[in-house]
């Protein structure tokens, strides 16, 4: 009689059951060593890592693929995996979409084992947040919709657990639950995030945009990018922009 292990070794890895993920376009798939390097992805992984071809992910690590403040987060889970040999389920996280956006985004990360009982690396699929309407997290998420209509306003965490009909500490525990976060700070990661796209696609005055985007003043706002994405609002902006055109303040 066939053993599980003799039918398992039997089997091409180049035909993987990996690629059933290629018949499910709205699902990212990937699978990583325990040094964090890719083995591979499903063709939509690849996409949205600004490859054209799974082949073009192995061995690549999250640093050179996606911003510092996604890859602290990646990391961050992945040696949870690593060390606990148990999987990680809902995780909500940002991801980039195909022109480079970030996106909310839900995570499951399962570990793989060797023979031994070795943990030597871990598979996953990602899925867009906006497509899950029935997620349990969804009440959070009336309060990030809202938040993200009003960004640019003095927002206050005490008024808008009301307006939602939770206590202040409710609404604190469920978004460090959600988004490893307190309101104040996904505040604080949004109105950097929307930043981002206004220096990538306007001539505006960085000054002008800090205001803009909510930020009390203009040294807060570069105090606050700087933290979270490694580099000054100017360096980003030199970097990502689309104009040709024009001074950049």
């Amino acid at each position: 009689m066939t053993t599980l292990n003799t039918w398992l070794d039997q089997l091409d890895p180049k035909q993987s059951a990996g690629l059933l993920f290629e018949y499910m376009p709205n699902v990212l798939y990937f699978v990583k060593d325990r040094q964090g390097r890719i083995i591979t992805g499903n063709q939509a992984f690849a996409e949205r890592c600004s490859c054209p071809s799974p082949k073009e992910l192995y061995g690549r690590r999250d640093d050179s693929l996606f911003p510092l403040y996604m890859v602290e987060k990646f990391r961050s889970d992945d040696a949870t995996v690593f060390h606990t040999g148990e999987p990680l389920r809902d995780l909500i996280e940002l991801f980039p979409t195909r022109e480079g956006l970030p996106e909310w985004c839900v995570t499951h990360k399962v570990p793989l084992f060797n023979l031994q009982g070795e943990v030597v690396g871990l598979c996953g699929i990602v899925q867009s947040y906006e497509r899950m309407h029935d997620h349990p997290q969804r009440p959070v998420f009336q309060v990030v919709e809202y938040i993200r209509a009003h960004y640019a306003e003095r927002l206050s965490i005490p008024e808008i657990a009301e307006r939602f009909g939770f206590s202040q500490r409710q609404l604190e525990r469920r978004f460090v639950e959600t988004f490893r976060a307190s309101p104040r700070e996904y505040i604080t990661r949004l109105r950097i995030l929307i930043a981002c796209e206004h220096l990538r696609n306007s001539l505006l005055p960085i000054s002008e945009l800090a205001l803009d985007c909510g930020f009390y003043d203009h040294s807060s706002f570069i105090r606050h990018f700087k933290r979270m994405l490694g580099v000054t609002p100017l360096a980003y902006r030199k970097k990502h922009s689309s104009q040709s055109a024009g001074t950049f303040e």
